[in-house]
């Protein structure tokens, strides 16, 4: 007898797709503060909430081996090839234009120290690439607590964790390698996904949460508290002014985008976007920076503003399509892929999960 795969939650990949949209706007030159504010304060833990959930909703239970194999050719991999391809263009333009006068005295080595520590601020080739090696560490510490505690226990023990650590660690003024030093706030919210996984299903059919009101109580209460709270960002370890705010206003974004993206799960091209993300994580810093030296080396002297933010985004995520067919079919590996594995790519805990 065999057992029927569970059917796929089209939610997950539409609120996937937005947390990706989210993250290349903010990463576009000309975006609004106030969305900095808003979107930053949530969309990072949103992605390791849904990576949780994938992973215990979809996985299977593994061995030590397997689950090190799994992970280090689902996200290490892909973080070492796409750090390879970002070090070729900076070391191609970083003598050309604003570039020179940042980069062109740093030796050619450099960015290598970045590669090994796996934080941030020394991955300025591809900032957004930090979080493929804090997601590895998470799933990992994940693997091994889950062995002797349930989800919510663990969810429960590292929110007390966080909140404590966000409010001591940042003032030491110094970093982790690897996404260590954010293991604590990103473990509560991969840990809250996976609890939050066995539930899911009873959540999208309750009559209560399928009220049109539920996402509008969501949205009024997290955006004054978003507001209140101030900037966040998880990168670089800033948090706002309380820890506690953090994880709660955190919670609520990811609640709204859940809600959201029941909305949007039909919408043509949603569900690649979301199916894609680890492609559009990785290429979008360059395709942005690439503009930005084009819109340069025109001669365009006004700073950019919405528009341009709204048009170069579009275009990051547009250039994903033809870099995913290439890299899916002449080099799965890039992507987590086994050969001859053309199906959709995205950012998870369990890089074995396929596309249904």
């Amino acid at each position: 007898m065999t057992t029927q795969a569970p059917v796929r939650d089209g939610r997950i990949d539409a609120t996937r797709a937005i947390a990706i949209v989210l993250v290349v706007l903010g990463h576009a030159k000309g975006v609004p503060q106030t969305y900095t504010l808003l979107a930053f304060s949530f969309h990072v833990p949103l992605f390791f909430f849904v990576s949780g959930w994938v992973g215990a909703a979809f996985g299977r239970p593994r061995g030590d081996a397997d689950t090190w194999a799994k992970l280090v050719r689902g996200l290490v991999v892909p973080y070492v090839f796409f750090f390879f391809v970002a070090y070729a263009y900076w070391l191609a333009t970083r003598h050309v234009g604003a570039k020179a006068a940042r980069w062109g005295t740093l030796p050619w080595w450099d960015p290598l120290v970045g590669l090994v520590q796996g934080t941030g601020e020394r991955l300025y080739v591809q900032p957004a690439l930090w979080f493929l090696p804090a997601l590895f560490v998470t799933a990992i510490a994940f693997h091994y607590l889950g062995k002797r505690l349930s989800a919510a226990v663990i969810t429960l023990l590292m929110a007390v964790v966080a909140c404590a650590w966000c409010a001591w660690f940042p003032s030491q003024s110094v970093r982790l390698p690897w996404g260590l030093d954010v293991l604590p706030v990103s473990l509560f919210f991969f840990a809250a996904g996976a609890a939050f996984a066995g539930h899911a299903r009873h959540a999208v059919m309750h009559p209560a949460l399928r009220w049109w009101g539920v996402p509008l109580l969501l949205a009024v209460l997290w955006l004054p508290l978003a507001w209140i709270n101030g900037k966040v960002d998880v990168n670089l370890l800033r948090f706002g002014q309380w820890p506690a705010l953090f994880l709660l206003v955190a919670l609520l974004g990811t609640a709204l985008m859940w809600h959201v993206g029941g909305w949007i799960q039909r919408w043509p091209g949603v569900q690649w976007i979301g199916r894609n993300t680890l492609v559009i994580l990785c290429t979008h810093f360059l395709v942005l920076f690439f503009l930005s030296g084009v819109r340069a080396l025109a001669g365009v002297t006004t700073p950019p503003g919405p528009g341009w933010a709204l048009g170069a985004s579009a275009v990051a995520i547009a250039a994903a399509v033809p870099a995913r067919f290439v890299l899916a079919r002449w080099a799965p590996w890039t992507l987590g892929l086994p050969a001859g594995q053309a199906g959709g790519t995205r950012i998870q805990a369990n890089p074995e999960v396929r596309s249904q």
